[in-house]
């Protein structure tokens, strides 16, 4: 063999190697990223879903079933009202959430840890009364996104936390005493 033949080898073989070390590298940093996109969408989703006037209208829509109690009231009279504008704020704000989330642009897990019993019971506030609206309106997909994060948020909470995670480990705090 003569030397040019070995420094070609050599060459092929370094660049080859740096080829593998950068890719690995930029897999590693395109999953942190991941996870810092991750975040800073579900900080902006719990600081849109706690913003007071999203309470403020959650607690506008309590009732919401009782006001239109049959099938003719909600043809008739929901359509224009200020209820039909508050489901159309949770639509835009609370589907669009959920949306992310089914979809794992957002953590379904990361939100519904953060917001679950809220979720959950925003949504109990206007199940029924969505349920009917889809019957009458023969249109499933009326609010289902903010549906699949409440069923979501309900199995979440009933499943085991990861079992290898000492933060979820029940004795991670054993022996220590909590002092202000």
């Amino acid at each position: 063999m003569n030397a040019e033949l070995i420094s070609s080898v050599a060459s092929v073989a370094v660049a080859l190697t740096a080829m593998v070390f950068t890719t690995v590298l930029l897999s590693r940093q395109v999953r942190q990223m991941e996870h810092e996109r991750n975040a800073l969408a579900v900080l902006e989703a719990i600081e849109r879903l706690t913003d007071p006037s999203i309470v403020e209208l959650f607690g506008r829509l309590r009732g919401i079933n009782e006001r239109y109690p049959t099938d003719d009231d909600i043809r008739n009279n929901y359509h224009g009202s200020r209820d039909a504008v508050d489901v159309g704020c949770v639509a835009q704000f609370v589907e669009t959430m959920a949306t992310l989330s089914r979809r794992r642009v957002i953590d379904p897990s990361l939100l519904v840890d953060a917001m679950g019993l809220s979720i959950r019971r925003w949504w109990d506030t206007i199940r029924v009364f969505i349920l009917r609206r889809r019957r009458i309106e023969n249109n499933e997909f009326i609010l289902e996104n903010f549906e699949w994060l409440a069923m979501y948020s309900a199995w979440w909470k009933d499943t085991p936390r990861p079992a290898k995670d000492k933060n979820y480990d029940p004795d991670q705090f054993k022996g220590v005493e909590f002092k202000v």
